[in-house]
């Protein structure tokens, strides 16, 4: 156990860790790279259930950024040194003490890294800006540091500084192509919104109608009536779609318009729903009747609590055929069942709310492969800060023997264990002659 003293001094770095391993989780998650869902077994393995836990899940991605920060520490310390010797040390010393000793006097601030909230397989949610910043760091560093050890080693020089450039300047470009995307992201998600409540406010208002059916029929005592039957399994099936979202009504509503007519999970045959659509249509003729003086000239019912004209967005779609099954002026007469009219509306706005559903799915994607992008950028910024770090101490102008630190000091290290290698091998020789 960690003494007082050592906890509150780890602490820093602790939080910065957790919190740069949240961000960087949610984001997996929502790539379906990691995953916040567990199953739960019994003593023999047996799955008896499942659960979901964000501090389970983040784990294995706080062990990895751990294992990567304890990894590249020898690397940003030989960078450091590459840069300023002795004294780049000493700067780098103090710079990773600094958090934990003012944490130590109760002078570093309380930086909360961590989320306010956590999705679950949240795809297109990004987590905190604050818990961002960890990671953006880290990737900095790296960048830097392996910039740096390139530049000395590989004994590079200005050329290089303007190759560099040409790479990095046209990454301010990718901010318009950013630009158009959102703008495209937000028109589709606004489509996919109107759609969805068109989708539930032409829902509810079709089911208050059925409703009004249902207790005809009842008054009428037309319950055998096979349209009086379906306004009773009818309602259920509209008031799901007038409550639930665009997922539940791609998923659960039927594909044709003549399945809207069918009792849920069973079929129905094609003489069923033309006669259910004859005894709607003469229950609409009944309530509102349309007198007409000619083939071309008419006067439907006036408007009245039982007789509306259909609002114009929920007949968009034609009625469906066969001729002569309804009156072909359904779409602009007074009706008390709208039936005609929004049903093969709901059926043709499938194919579109899919094709928008997908395309906000993309867009909430995207958000997470452009969040990658900018931990990407972080790490060429580095490279960036790093030549200039190389330009600021003339690394340029230091002799041959003053560069190259990491290759000199790998070579004397293959001497040295060429050498040990050599002299262990002689020991054994000699030791084996001497036995035999």
């Amino acid at each position: 156990m960690p003494t007082p003293l050592l906890a509150d001094f780890l602490l820093p770095y602790i939080k910065f860790l957790h919190g740069a391993a949240y961000s960087l989780h949610q984001i997996l998650e929502g790539l379906g790279v990691t995953s916040s869902s567990f199953l739960q077994r019994d003593a023999v393995g047996k799955i008896t259930g499942s659960y979901w836990s964000a501090d389970e899940g983040m784990m294995p991605t706080l062990g990895a950024l751990a294992l990567l920060v304890i990894l590249i520490l020898p690397v940003v310390a030989t960078a450091f040194y590459t840069v300023g010797r002795i004294k780049g040390l000493l700067c780098l010393i103090i710079a990773l003490c600094l958090p934990g000793v003012l944490n130590l006097l109760g002078y570093f601030p309380n930086i909360n890294y961590l989320p306010t909230r956590y999705v679950i397989s949240g795809t297109g949610s990004l987590g905190s800006e604050t818990g961002m910043i960890p990671l953006l760091l880290i990737s900095l560093i790296i960048g830097w540091a392996l910039v740096v050890l390139l530049y000395d080693n590989l004994n590079l020089s200005e050329r290089f500084r303007q190759i560099y450039d040409h790479f990095w300047f046209p990454t301010a470009l990718v901010a318009a192509v950013f630009f158009v995307a959102d703008n495209g992201a937000s028109e589709d998600t606004a489509g996919l919104h109107e759609l969805t409540t068109e989708i539930q406010q032409g829902s509810d208002y079709l089911l208050k109608q059925i409703r009004r059916y249902d207790d005809y029929c009842q008054a009428n005592g037309l319950s055998a009536l096979k349209s009086c039957q379906w306004s009773q399994y009818a309602q259920s099936r509209f008031t799901d779609i007038a409550r639930g979202g665009h997922g539940y009504f791609l998923q659960f509503a039927p594909d044709s318009a003549a399945d809207y007519y069918a009792m849920p999970n069973r079929p129905i045959s094609a003489e069923d729903v033309i006669t259910i659509r004859k005894e709607i249509a003469a229950y609409n003729d009944t309530i509102c009747p349309v007198h007409y003086y000619s083939k071309g000239a008419w006067r439907a019912a006036p408007l009245s609590s039982r007789c509306d004209r259909t609002p114009s967005e929920y007949c968009a779609a034609q009625p469906d055929g066969p001729p002569g099954v309804v009156d072909p002026n359904v779409n602009v007469n007074t009706v008390a069942l709208s039936n005609e009219c929004f049903i093969p509306r709901l059926a043709a706005a499938k194919a579109p709310l899919a094709r928008l559903s997908a395309l906000v799915d993309q867009h909430k994607q995207s958000k997470n492969y452009r969040w990658l992008y900018f931990i990407g950028i972080a790490f060429v910024v580095g490279g960036k800060v790093a030549l200039a770090s190389t330009k600021l101490v003339a690394m340029d102008t230091r002799p041959l023997l003053k560069r190259r630190i990491v290759l000199r000091a790998v070579a004397r290290l293959w001497v040295g264990i060429g050498g040990l290698i050599k002299s262990t091998i002689r020991n054994v020789r000699q030791v084996l002659k001497r036995d035999s």
